[in-house]
This record gives C-alpha cells, sequence and structure tokens, in this order.
C-alpha cells in the first residue's frame, strides 16, 4: 500500500502537471508589449540679449613696396665710383651719392659754352656799335640833305625872282650834292640794318651758348647718381669702370616711406565694413605672430578676384624700415584685423548653439523651432549674429536628431 502511494501519487501530479501545461498552452493569449513613453530631451538655453557690435574683419596678405623703380643714368660714360651700400638689402637715404660717372668729357663741354658766349657777346657789342655808327651817318647824311635841299631851294627861288625861265642848272639848283646826300642816307641805313641783324644774329647764338652751358652743367650734375628717395636696394647692375649710357639701368630701388599690404575680403567682408569713409577712421592692426604693426586704410581696389571672388583693400604702412618697431619685410605675410562699421541689435551665442543653414533652435512654450540668422563674426567660441529678438531662448544643447515643435526639458540651474 505504501509502495503505491509513493508510486501513484508523483505519477498523479504529473499527470496535472501536463494537463495543465496542455490547458495553458491552448488557451493562451497573445501578451502586447507595453508602449515605453518617449522621454523629451534635456537642453541649456540662453536668453537673447541685443546689443551693438563693431565686428573685427580678418585677413592676411603680403607686404609690397608702395614703389619699386629702376635707376637709369641720363648722361653716358665711365663709371669712377659706386657706393660700397649699392648692394641688394642695403637701405639708402634720399639724395645719397649711389654712382658717380667720369665728369671730363662734360667739362670740355662747359668750357666751349662759355667760349661761344664770350664770342656771342663780343658780336652783339660790335654789332651794337656798327649800328651805333650807321645811324650816326644816316643823322650826317639827313643833315647836309636838308642843307643841301635848303640851298637847292633858295637858288630855284633866285633864278625865278631874276625872270628866268626854266630850271636853273643843276649845279646851281645843288642836284649832285642832294644826290650824293641821298645815296648816303641810304648807304647809312643799310648799315643799320646789316648791323642790326647782326645784333639778332648775335643773340642767337648767346642763348644757344648760354643753353649748351645749362646743358653742360646740367650734364655735370647728372654724372652723380642720386638715391631719389629713402629706399631699399633691391639689385645692382654696375661696378667701377664699366661704362653706362642713357636708359640703361644701374640700379633697382624699393621705397620705404610706406608698405602697401594687400588684404583680400570676401563679400561678406566687405558689407562688415561698411564706408571706405568710415573704414579711414579705424588703424588696422598687423601682426606675424610675434611682431605688431599698424596700418592706415588707404583705398580699396576696384576688381574683384575672378578665382576667389574676393576684393582687396589696400592697408599703408608709414616707415616700415625705421619706424623704431620691428622691422617689416618686404614680401612678409601677415595677419590683420580691422573694424566694421558699427551694428545694431546684435547677439553672441556660443558657436554650438549654431545649427546648420545657419539656423538656431528656440525654445517657445517647451517646444523647439529653427529660426534662421546672419552671421556677423566668429571669435573664440562664440558667434555674433542678427536676426533675433530680446527675450527669445535660444538652445545651447547639441541634439541627436531635431523636428519642428519637438518637446524638450528645460536643464534647470545648479
Amino acid at each position: 500500500m505504501k509502495l503505491a502511494l509513493r508510486i501513484g501519487l508523483p505519477l498523479l501530479a504529473l499527470t496535472f502537471g501536463v494537463g495543465g501545461a496542455v490547458w495553458l498552452v491552448a488557451h493562451k493569449k497573445s501578451i502586447e508589449p507595453v508602449p515605453q513613453k518617449k522621454i523629451p530631451p534635456l537642453i541649456e538655453v540662453v536668453e537673447v540679449t541685443l546689443n551693438n557690435h563693431q565686428p573685427v574683419i580678418r585677413s592676411q596678405g603680403r607686404v609690397l613696396p608702395r614703389r619699386e623703380v629702376s635707376v637709369m643714368p641720363r648722361v653716358g660714360g665711365e663709371v669712377v665710383e659706386v657706393s660700397a651700400k649699392l648692394n641688394e638689402g642695403f637701405l639708402v637715404d634720399a639724395g645719397e651719392i649711389l654712382v658717380r660717372i667720369d665728369e671730363e668729357d662734360h667739362r670740355l663741354n662747359l668750357r666751349q659754352a662759355e667760349a661761344d658766349i664770350l664770342s656771342a657777346k663780343a658780336s652783339m657789342t660790335s654789332g651794337l656799335a656798327q649800328v651805333a655808327n650807321a645811324q650816326a651817318q644816316a643823322r650826317q647824311a639827313e643833315a647836309r640833305l636838308a642843307t643841301e635841299q635848303a640851298e637847292a631851294d633858295a637858288a630855284n627861288e633866285e633864278w625865278r625872282l631874276l625872270g628866268k625861265t626854266g630850271n636853273p642848272p643843276a649845279l646851281l639848283s645843288r642836284q649832285p650834292q642832294i644826290r650824293e646826300a641821298r645815296s648816303a642816307i641810304t648807304a647809312a641805313v643799310a648799315l643799320v640794318d646789316s648791323a642790326t641783324a647782326g645784333i639778332e644774329s648775335g643773340k642767337a647764338s648767346l642763348a644757344a651758348a648760354e643753353a649748351a652751358k645749362e646743358r653742360a652743367l646740367l650734364d655735370l650734375k647728372r654724372c652723380i647718381i642720386r638715391a631719389p628717395f629713402d629706399a631699399r636696394v633691391v639689385r645692382s647692375m654696375v661696378d667701377l669702370a664699366s661704362t653706362v649710357s642713357p636708359g640703361g639701368a644701374v640700379a633697382v630701388l624699393q621705397r620705404i616711406d610706406f608698405a602697401e599690404v594687400r588684404l583680400p575680403l570676401s563679400r561678406r567682408q566687405m558689407n562688415l565694413l561698411g564706408s571706405i569713409s568710415e573704414a579711414k577712421k579705424h588703424l588696422i592692426h598687423l601682426t606675424n605672430g610675434t611682431q605688431k604693426w599698424s596700418a592706415k586704410f588707404e583705398r580699396m581696389l576696384g576688381e574683384v578676384d575672378a578665382t576667389t571672388h574676393t576684393q582687396s583693400v589696400i592697408a599703408l604702412v608709414a616707415n616700415p624700415y625705421t619706424s623704431g618697431n620691428a622691422t617689416l619685410e618686404f614680401g612678409a605675410f601677415v595677419s590683420a584685423e580691422m573694424r566694421g562699421e558699427t551694428l545694431k541689435n546684435v547677439t553672441v551665442i556660443p558657436e554650438l548653439a549654431l545649427q546648420q543653414n545657419e539656423e538656431v533652435y528656440l525654445l517657445n512654450d517647451g517646444k523647439l523651432t529653427a529660426k534662421p540668422v546672419r552671421i556677423i563674426e566668429r571669435n573664440k567660441g562664440e558667434v555674433f549674429v542678427t536676426g533675433l529678438n530680446a527675450k527669445e531662448y535660444v538652445c545651447v544643447t547639441q541634439l541627436d536628431s531635431f523636428v519642428s515643435e519637438m518637446s524638450v526639458r528645460i536643464r534647470k540651474g545648479d
């Protein structure tokens, strides 16, 4: 009996267990998953405040000389002196002697011109004397003619008083003497004309001789070639004892009173710059990373670069080699910062708040919407923008995804 119970009871339990399992499988209901409630993302926002802002416009450019000229002699000859500073890289002062050309030929020309001046003056003096003498002879001949004419008139009157008819004899009427006096006058006038022409010729010779003297003096002066301005020597093309000719360069110099820096700006930067008159009121700050220089806005280049679509402004640096500061070498590249036109209603947001397509997310009644903004400037993790209103709230949290009007939670301050 006990054995039967020990065997029967487990079998009975197994039977009920299998039966129950079969019943449960037969009457099983599908279990629906419980939907998970989506939790809105947690964000931080900043309140929009509007202020005036003067943007900083940044660019880079190369330092260039304002002028580069080839120094050319105006006279030819042998080079008898070359300055030790006429070598690449040296600085020369305005008026400093660079090259001296042999002067001997030009001194000979000067002496010849001076001799021609003396000769022309002597010729003119002689001509003046001849004119004076001829004029005196003419006056004498005119006086003689008057005397002879008076005597002839008296003879003719006496002839008529005597009751004689016809003309008196030629000798009685002084005809030979009158003809002689008239011939003397004609000769004297011709002599005056000739002497006057000689004087005019002397004047022309004197003018030519004086011009030759001036040219000789000028050529002598031009035998000394001086630096036309404070300059840096780019290269020298002349040596001692070489022969130079007019029009052949002896050196290339760069002016060092000013340096120009050409700074390309994008269209957006040009718009921020504002008017040229306003831009000229502010200094442009240049640096190569270690040294700094100040420059002035000088002008804007008219053409837009076809490749970069930029337009350049020219910054002018006074005395780049002699200002007492660090030397601003021609050919160097520098970074530049300049002030643009003051803008109103500008706000500053963290750079991470700026989304694609130049948009920000605004919080309104617990939901986010996108709003486009205009970027004015980026600087050290901050972005200056316009297009927002005061008291708006900008999301500064990076989101994995965004849907317009999505719900969000606001992170409370600690």
